[in-house]
């Protein structure tokens, strides 16, 4: 072969390598519409391998134009390709290695919970059972963490999620009532069976999992796949999909606030904006802005620009603009700082007036939350008296400053659309035995099988508990039960 077939070969092998790191660029993008809470721990990650994709595709690329004009020697060539390759292979290696170590992590956490909860359910002394449900409580937690930082996407993978974060509410409301002095009744009991009956079947599936992991299945290269609105590792992950636990669906951070009903995007409109204008958006909407800087396209379920961003408060912020009607869709951030100068009345009213800035009008608060120095607001439209929970939207605001430097409204946008919202009876449902009313109010809820039902919402309280019950607003039909866990820890997060 001579030397200019060598070089027009290793040319294209360099196009190849190209590609196929184009490929990873556009995972990066694509992972920004992951689930809220894989997003914001799985985005410190990225930015740090940004770069260093950026930095190599760009020298593969300049290497490529090089060798097809100057032609250059088939040695020197062969040199820098191997120099350009071991990056690649590094950067992909030390991802995998992330990915392998949270997965097996994950599967240590799962072994630890069905040991400890194995122990629970056979034993009669308190002061090990307190013992018992605050390792378990700890496992689940750690659990969290560990799916928070693999490549899953879409909102199927949302059942094991909350799972996890039932396991962890639950065991730590049985802690505290052992702790308190009371005893585990013979339902409570019942209920840690049934959710050791689904422990084991997740390490049943993970175990096979692992095999096949340890047979040369990569999380990278799976993650790249796509598998119908899924990639194929969340395809495969799924499979250890949570059984159904049948005791009151538990909320951390409001009714329905992990809801999103619809897979078809509804509330998206108006006319295509160009990057430029999106950052004019931006700069309409955040008044303190010193630096904007462009971060690629996604083009997911929503095709948005993506931005980062500081504030004169030194707050670095991370923004999508959806391409189509301009609005702000999520913003990023964080403030760790424990100084405190705004209230959660004044919080509300920074929360309220930006999510009218984006749209959002004749909206209420349904739930507020302070964690941290941190307050959170979930907050709804409401169209001729009825609430909407399905275009829930969320924003946290730094009590320090007092700025947003956190916005989710993706389940706005999936949801929003005119209803015909006619047709309440005048219900008075009794509530159950023990149980104090302490709000009603008519709701449009999200219901399992896709259903948008209007419903009365009944706040009450039992033993200091809160509980929401949902009753059709046309029929009378208890619809769902939500049960209020009170945490300490981050599960509160956007």
């Amino acid at each position: 072969m001579s030397n200019n077939e060598k070089t027009q070969n290793n040319a294209q092998n360099l196009q190849k390598n190209a590609n196929l790191n184009a490929k990873n660029s556009n995972y990066v993008e694509q992972i920004q519409q992951e689930s809220r809470q894989q997003r914001r721990n799985r985005e410190r990650l990225e930015r740090k391998n940004k770069a260093k994709i950026k930095k190599y595709k760009s020298a593969v690329i300049g290497l490529t134009v090089a060798v097809s004009i100057l032609a250059v020697t088939t040695a020197g060539l062969g040199i820098a390709y191997g120099v350009t390759q071991s990056q690649a292979n590094t950067y992909g290696t030390q991802l995998e290695s992330v990915y392998q170590q949270n997965y097996y992590d994950l599967v240590d956490n799962v072994n630890n919970a069905d040991m400890e909860i194995s122990k629970l359910v056979n034993s009669d002394d308190t002061i090990y059972q307190k013992k018992l449900l605050l390792e378990i409580a700890d496992a689940a937690k750690s659990m969290q963490n560990n799916m928070s930082m693999l490549p899953l996407t879409g909102e199927n993978v949302l059942d094991s999620v909350r799972f996890v974060n039932q396991l962890s509410g639950y065991t730590q409301t049985l802690e505290e009532k052992v702790a308190n002095g009371g005893t585990l009744s013979d339902e409570d009991v019942e209920t840690l069976k049934e959710l050791h009956e689904t422990l084991i079947s997740m390490k049943q599936n993970l175990n096979r999992m692992s095999e096949n992991m340890r047979d040369g299945y990569s999380i990278l290269l799976s993650s790249n796949e796509a598998n119908g609105e899924l990639n194929t590792f969340t395809v495969d992950f799924n499979q250890i999909k949570a059984m159904d636990v049948d005791y009151p669906s538990m909320i951390y951070d409001g009714p329905f606030s992990d809801s999103v009903v619809n897979s078809k995007i509804k509330g998206v409109s108006g006319s295509e904006v160009s990057k430029e204008d999106a950052v004019k958006e931006i700069e309409e909407v955040f008044k303190d802005v010193s630096s904007i800087n462009y971060e690629g396209e996604t083009n997911g379920n929503f095709k948005t620009y993506n931005y980062s961003l500081m504030t004169t408060d030194s707050q670095d912020l991370y923004v999508q603009v959806l391409k189509q009607g301009g609005h702000i869709l999520t913003v990023s951030g964080q403030n760790l700082s424990d100084v405190k100068n705004i209230d959660m009345e004044n919080g509300a009213k920074i929360a309220l007036d930006f999510a009218k800035r984006n749209g959002i009008e004749n909206a209420e608060i349904v739930w507020q939350e302070e964690l941290n120095n941190q307050a959170y607001f979930n907050i709804a439209p409401v169209v001729d008296n009825v609430i909407i929970y399905p275009e829930l939207v969320k924003v946290k605001v730094d009590m320090e400053y007092g700025n947003v430097i956190g916005y989710d409204a993706i389940t706005y946008f999936t949801n929003h659309t005119s209803r015909d919202l006619s047709g309440a009876s005048d219900l008075n449902v009794t509530l159950p035995s023990g149980f104090t009313l302490k709000e009603k109010r008519l709701v449009l809820a999200p219901l399992d099988y896709n259903r948008e039902v209007l419903c009365y919402e009944y706040r009450a309280e039992k033993e200091g508990i809160t509980y929401y019950f949902y009753f059709n607003a046309k029929t009378g039909k208890e619809e769902n039960i939500l049960k209020v866990v009170e945490t300490n820890d981050s599960s509160k997060l956007m």
